[in-house]
C-alpha cells in the first residue's frame, strides 16, 4: 500500500514544484490543488475505496495531499502578488485549499474524499435499479451543492440522434420529460462545442442567459452525452475557474462511471437472442416483484413457455434459424409483457414470466391469448421448415404465499405434463369458464 501512494506522489510533487516556480504563489496553489486532487483520484483508481476505511492509509493521503498543494505555493513565493500575505492567510489558504474573491471556502480535500466515498456508496446501492438516472440527477445536486455551494441543478441526457437533451429528473405521470433542443440557447451551445460556459457579471448582457449561472457538457472521449446547468453559483466563477473545471470533470466521470456499470449489467442479465432476462437476472427482480406483490396483497402468477422442435433445429446445423425463432418469439412476449411483470429466457427452449396483479381467470385469460400468439409464429412451416409447437404451463399464489423457487417448480410441472398429457394449455388454477372458447382442441393429440 505504501508503494502505491508514493510511486504517483513524488513525481507529481516534483512538477507541482517547478510549476509552481514558474507560475508564481497564487497560480501555484491553484496548480497545487488540482494536482493533489488528481493524486488522490489516481490512488482510490490503483488502491481501490478500501483506502477510505483505513485510518492511517486515509491520513497518509490527506498529508500528502496537502503537501503537494503546498509545495504549489511554496515554490512561487517569489511572485510579487504574494509578497504582502500574511504566514496566517497562508496557513488558512493550506488548510481551507483555496478562498473564492466573495471569501467563500471553495473545497477541501477532505470534502472530495467524502463525495467520491458517497459516489462509491451509491453505486453500490443503486447499481441493479431499473432507472438509476433520476436518482443520479439528485446525487449530483448533492455534489455540486457540497463542493461549489450550486443550486437549482438541471441534468440533460443527449439523445442517440444528437438533436435533442432530455432531462433526467423523474418526470410526473401525465408530463412528458423536459426536452430542450441542441440548437437553442446557453444549453445547447454547450452541448454541440463541447465547451464549459459561465455567467460573468461584467459580461454584456446580451452574452448571459437568465437563470443560468454555469454550464458544463459530461464527455465520453468526443462525445457529448450530456448537460448540467447551474442556476446559481455560490463562488466566484472567476477565482474558482479552476475549481470548477474540477469538479466538472469529477462529475463527467461519474456519469461515465454509471453509464458503463449499466452497459455491463445490461450484458450481464439480458440474453443476447432472445433479448430477455437471463435465468439468473430474471430470479433476482421477480424476487424483488413477488416482495413487493405480498407486501401490498397482491395474486401472482407464474407461466413457462416451451417451445418444442428447437432440439430438432439445432441437430440438423441450422442454429441460426432456431435463434431467429427464439428471437421471434422473445419480441413477442416483450411486446405483450406489461410495465410491472418480468419475464426471461429460463433455458434453450423455455421461457418464464412471472404476471403482477391478476387471479386466476385473467391470468389464464392473458396467458392463453400470448400463447395462441406464439403459436402462429411458430406454426409457419415454410419459414422453419421444421414441426415446431408451443406448451404452456401456468400455476398461482391463491390463497398462499409461496416463493419463487416453489412457484416456478409449480409451473415447470405444469409445463412437463402439458407435454406428457398431449395439450397445448395446463395449469393448477381453477377452471377459467370464460377461456373455453380459446382452446385449441386441435392440441389435443396424445403424445406417446
Amino acid at each position: 500500500m505504501t508503494l502505491t501512494l508514493l510511486l504517483p506522489w513524488f513525481p507529481i510533487l516534483l512538477a507541482v514544484g517547478v510549476g509552481g516556480r514558474l507560475l508564481g504563489r497564487t497560480r501555484g496553489f491553484a496548480l497545487g490543488f488540482l494536482s493533489a486532487m488528481f493524486w488522490v483520484v489516481l490512488v482510490q483508481a490503483s488502491a481501490g475505496t478500501g483506502i477510505w476505511r483505513d485510518p492511517w492509509t486515509l491520513v497518509t493521503v490527506l498529508v500528502g495531499a496537502v503537501a503537494i498543494f503546498a509545495m504549489g505555493g511554496w515554490s512561487g513565493q517569489h511572485d510579487a502578488e504574494s509578497v504582502g500575505r500574511s504566514e496566517g492567510v497562508a496557513a488558512a489558504e493550506v488548510q481551507q485549499l483555496g478562498v473564492s474573491a466573495g471569501g467563500h471556502a471553495v473545497v477541501g480535500l477532505e470534502q472530495i474524499a467524502s463525495v467520491i466515498e458517497r459516489f462509491d456508496d451509491w453505486l453500490t446501492e443503486h447499481r441493479y435499479d431499473r432507472d438509476p438516472w433520476p436518482d443520479f440527477a439528485e446525487f449530483i445536486r448533492g455534489v455540486l451543492y457540497r463542493c461549489c455551494n450550486a443550486t437549482h441543478v438541471k441534468t440533460f441526457r443527449l439523445l442517440n440522434d444528437g438533436t435533442e437533451l432530455q432531462t433526467l429528473r423523474q418526470p410526473d405521470p401525465f408530463d412528458e420529460p423536459e426536452r430542450i433542443s441542441t440548437g437553442e440557447g446557453v444549453i445547447g451551445q454547450v452541448a454541440t462545442s463541447g465547451r464549459s460556459w459561465v455567467a460573468v457579471a461584467s459580461a454584456p448582457a446580451a452574452q448571459r442567459e437568465p437563470g443560468i449561472s454555469w454550464c458544463f457538457p459530461i464527455s465520453r472521449g468526443a462525445r457529448r452525452v450530456g448537460v448540467v446547468a447551474v442556476g446559481k453559483l455560490g463562488v466566484d466563477p472567476v477565482a474558482s475557474a479552476s475549481l470548477l473545471k474540477a469538479v466538472s470533470h469529477l462529475v463527467g466521470q461519474f456519469w461515465n462511471t454509471l453509464s458503463e456499470v449499466g452497459q455491463s449489467r445490461s450484458a450481464a442479465q439480458e440474453d443476447p437472442i432472445s433479448g430477455l432476462y437471463t435465468r439468473q437476472a430474471f430470479l433476482h427482480v421477480a424476487q424483488q416483484s413477488l416482495r413487493e406483490s405480498y407486501h401490498l396483497d397482491e395474486p401472482v402468477a407464474v407461466a413457462v413457455v416451451t417451445v418444442q422442435g428447437l432440439r430438432e433445429l439445432n441437430d440438423a446445423g441450422r442454429w441460426e434459424v432456431a435463434d431467429e425463432l427464439i428471437r421471434a418469439v422473445g419480441d413477442l412476449l416483450r411486446r405483450k409483457m406489461r410495465l410491472d411483470d418480468r419475464i426471461g429466457r429460463f433455458d434453450g427452449s423455455r421461457f418464464i414470466w412471472l404476471l403482477r396483479r391478476v387471479d386466476s381467470s385473467l391470468a389464464q385469460m392473458i396467458a392463453r391469448q400470448v400463447v395462441s400468439r406464439i403459436k402462429l409464429i411458430c406454426a409457419d412451416p415454410d419459414r422453419w421448415h421444421a414441426s415446431i409447437s408451443v406448451r404452456c404451463g401456468l400455476t398461482g399464489t391463491g390463497t398462499e404465499k409461496p416463493d419463487l423457487r416453489t412457484l416456478v417448480s409449480r409451473a415447470l410441472v405444469q409445463s412437463h405434463r402439458a407435454r406428457v398429457d398431449g395439450v397445448e394449455f395446463l395449469t393448477d388454477l381453477p377452471p377459467d369458464p370464460s377461456a373455453e372458447a380459446l382452446v385449441d382442441t386441435s392440441a389435443a393429440e396424445v403424445v406417446p
